[in-house]
């Protein structure tokens, strides 16, 4: 009788082994492939599109699928679950018509006979782009600025000739920036050829826009000069533990250690104030945020500020005794919404915060930042470094 018993125990459990085994294999249920999907529309994107259908009443009806053809002759495949009603084609560069095909599959491996449907891609986004972009001389380089509505991740190539008159890459953008913006710093001031191009990733690529430009001297100005400096109706104030104005140009990096913090509540509109150290026409500036503790675009990191300059060290707490050199507002590339940040809104922080200065702007030695908003909202403000560019006049 116990043996009997055992092998009755042992029953259940080969029985789920064998369930197991064909759900793990999808035995085939049947070979009569699934009809083929109805009502078919299409909507022309720019780079593909989106076909939508009606799928047929097949019990076992597992995906739809698309193939197609990438304008460099690779064959693509895209699938839609069976519990979706359409699916989107990608990767086309160049519009043009082209024929593709559906074919639906079910469980049981079957698969329906292709149903050829037209499709009109625009043009990819990369297109616009690059017509958007526009290109001018800049200290230390060239500017770029170009627009991205659609939010496509792109890549944007730019290239000079060498001593060798050979192209060699001078800066490689990965965006997907709605309003970008990039530079290449560093040049010498001698008459060079750019050309810029741009990539999408499934490697179609414009064709490349050259011109004739002249970077503009520059060099980044000494910060062992930089001082503290205080004209009247301007006290310095601190947060205290170590948060002194002297952090931002000790050179220990924009993230070790401490910055400077200051409360927004002293005079003439928040304003904390600095000596270069020498008269300089200033070309562009940095402002390094603080990224420690997830405080990257949030919490007292600057968001809005204006900035004045002056030649003269006798200035009185009258704003309009000062040079207004610009309203500047902090960039972050995503958009996203606060507390939200992407690899590119860390990266283009780490690598600080870049500021324009007006060409028509004179020289000055003296600053003075009136900070407008943080972006978290706090009544007070940090940074961690500051850097400054420009022609030097006069020591």
């Amino acid at each position: 009788m116990k043996k009997y018993i055992y092998i009755l125990l042992l029953l259940p459990a080969s029985l789920l082994w064998m369930c197991e085994a064909e759900e793990r294999g999808q035995i085939p249920m049947d070979t009569i492939p699934p009809e083929q999907v109805t009502s078919v529309t299409v909507e022309n994107l720019p780079g593909g599109a989106i076909v939508s259908y009606i799928i047929p009443e097949d019990e076992d009806l597992l995906y739809v699928k698309a193939i197609y053809r990438l304008d460099d002759g690779r064959i693509m495949e895209q699938k839609a679950s069976a519990y979706s009603t359409k699916l989107e084609i990608v990767g086309i560069g160049k519009g043009k018509r082209q024929t593709i095909q559906l074919i639906t599959g079910d469980r049981s491996k079957n698969e329906s006979d292709p149903l050829e449907v037209e499709i009109h891609p625009l043009d990819s986004p990369i297109y616009d782009i690059l017509n958007s972009i526009t290109i001018f001389n800049d200290f230390g380089g060239i500017s770029l600025q170009w627009e991205n509505p659609l939010e496509a991740d792109v890549i944007i190539s730019v290239d000079t000739l060498d001593m060798d008159n050979k192209y060699q890459t001078a800066e490689t953008i990965y965006t997907s920036s709605i309003v970008g913006r990039g530079s290449i710093r560093g040049l010498p001031p001698v008459e060079r050829i750019f050309a810029v191009s741009i990539t999408d990733p499934w490697n179609n690529t414009t064709d490349t826009v050259s011109g004739l430009y002249l970077p503009i001297y520059e060099e980044q100005l000494d910060r062992t000069r930089f001082s503290r400096w205080n004209p009247p109706g301007i006290p310095y104030m601190s947060l205290g533990g170590g948060w002194e104005i002297e952090k931002i140009w000790d050179g220990l990096g924009a993230n070790t250690g401490t910055g400077f913090s200051w409360p927004t509540t002293s005079k003439m509109g928040d304003s904390w104030t600095m000596n270069l150290g020498v008269t300089a026409k200033l070309s562009r500036f940095k402002i390094h945020q603080r990224m420690t503790n997830a405080q990257v675009y949030t919490g007292a990191n600057i968001k809005s500020f204006d900035l004045y300059g002056s030649s003269h060290p006798n200035v009185n707490e009258n704003e309009e005794t000062w040079i207004f050199l610009g309203s500047y507002e902090s960039f972050k590339p995503s958009g996203l919404p606060h507390g939200q940040v992407s690899d590119e809104d860390n990266a283009y922080a780490l690598a600080g915060e870049e500021y324009m200065v007006d060409i028509s702007m004179p020289a000055v030695r003296y600053l003075r930042f009136k900070v407008n908003k943080t972006w978290g909202g706090a009544n007070y403000m940090q940074l961690m470094e500051v850097e400054f560019f420009g022609q030097p006049s006069e020591n």
